[in-house]
């Protein structure tokens, strides 16, 4: 049984429903028709950049690519916390580059030793 990634999973799902090809889809995405079959069978995992172009190759949202996260009582996030609704918001409206950042930005918080929280900061402003 062939592997799989929910996000390549839900491309192809898409790509099948807006009844385009995998070389059509490429065509729009500006990448060879292999890169989304590699994408589609869990061969290859795209960044943001790359998630962005298949996004609006698709006219569809990025967040549509990415499978929902959970959290502990099953709701999403966005249905638990107004605050992410928010947050997500704000983020989708960033370029690409500026995602990049964010991202960066987040993964060097979390990496750190002790994590310390960074609302306190921001609500002092």
């Amino acid at each position: 049984m062939a592997r799989s990634l929910p996000i390549g999973r839900k491309i192809r799902e898409l790509r099948k429903g807006k009844k385009l090809t995998q070389h059509q889809m490429a065509s729009k995405a500006g990448v060879p028709r292999t890169y989304i079959s590699r994408i589609e069978n869990a061969r290859l995992l795209p960044g943001p950049l790359m998630l962005q172009r298949i996004a609006d190759a698709l006219h569809v949202a990025i967040l549509e690519l990415l499978p929902p996260r959970r959290i502990a009582n099953g709701h999403l996030p966005s249905e638990a916390d107004p605050f992410w609704t928010s947050l997500s918001s704000y983020f989708m409206q960033l370029r690409p580059r500026q995602m990049l950042l964010v991202l960066d930005r987040v993964r060097d918080m979390v990496a750190e030793k002790p994590i310390h929280s960074f609302t306190p900061a921001l609500l002092a402003r």
